[in-house]
């Protein structure tokens, strides 16, 4: 579980804050390499300014990365790997009403890269970058999906 940080690149949002929190399954292959599969709901929002009053669009999706980590120090690791994401809902605020489903595909394609450290207990923090394949298109902008995520996690 942890926090997002939403940049839609082109969009120019501002105030963007999330949450995520999922499950994994850490497979071990070589003592140094492991897999994860795992399974996240992510919730995403972002807020444009533009010359008129101000929007605000939180997109709730369900991502399922599959990981490939690997222990460069006893307490440090780096992953990637790709990842879907299925668009499960949406919500805007702004003045008139907006219909963004319309102009966002249901799935998407991305990918994962980051860092993580072993705490004390089985605990673990990682810092992470999501980035999205897939055009996303909101009121005549083209845009992909790039989140920065904080996580605290722990094995069990």
């Amino acid at each position: 579980m942890g926090l997002n940080y939403t940049d839609l690149t082109e969009l120019r949002p501002q105030d963007n804050s999330g949450f995520h929190l999922g499950t994994y399954l850490k497979l071990s292959l070589a003592g140094i390499v492991a897999v994860e599969p795992g399974a996240q709901y992510s919730k995403r929002k972002f807020t444009l300014y533009s010359n008129g009053p101000t929007s605000n669009v939180t997109f709730n999706y369900l991502d399922f990365p599959l990981i490939l980590r690997l222990s460069v120090f006893p307490f440090v690791n780096v992953f990637g790997g790709p990842q879907a994401s299925v668009l499960i809902g949406e919500k805007y605020r702004g003045p008139g009403s907006y219909d963004t489903r319309n102009h966002l595909p249901n799935q998407e394609l991305g990918g994962i890269a980051g860092i993580g450290v072993n705490l004390p207990l089985g605990f673990n923090l990682q810092a992470s970058y999501d980035f999205g394949l897939s055009d996303l298109e909101y009121d005549g902008n083209i845009s992909k999906n790039r989140i920065f995520k904080i996580s605290l996690g722990k094995d069990f």
